[in-house]
């Protein structure tokens, strides 16, 4: 299940994630924290993380925890 994908990058807010294992059957995403800006990524491999309401998403930050986020409330949260 890793990423053979040409989605390789979430933004999310101001932070990118790499994303590491994405699953269409079961609408996953598992990504990790980087400390890459949205210019130093190719603007047809990054995502904002918006387009995905309807999968599960896990974000692993640099300390190794992860959060599984449901979307929708993310955008409730964060006025989007």
């Amino acid at each position: 299940m890793g990423n053979s994908t040409k989605i390789k990058y979430l933004k999310v807010t101001d932070k990118i994630y790499e994303v590491i294992k994405i699953s269409f059957f079961y609408m996953s995403i598992e990504s990790v924290e980087t400390e890459l800006s949205v210019d130093d990524i190719p603007e047809n491999e990054i995502w904002d993380i918006v387009e995905f309401k309807h999968y599960k998403v896990k974000l692993i930050n640099n300390n190794g925890a992860a959060e599984i986020i449901n979307i929708e409330k993310w955008k409730t949260q964060n006025g989007r």
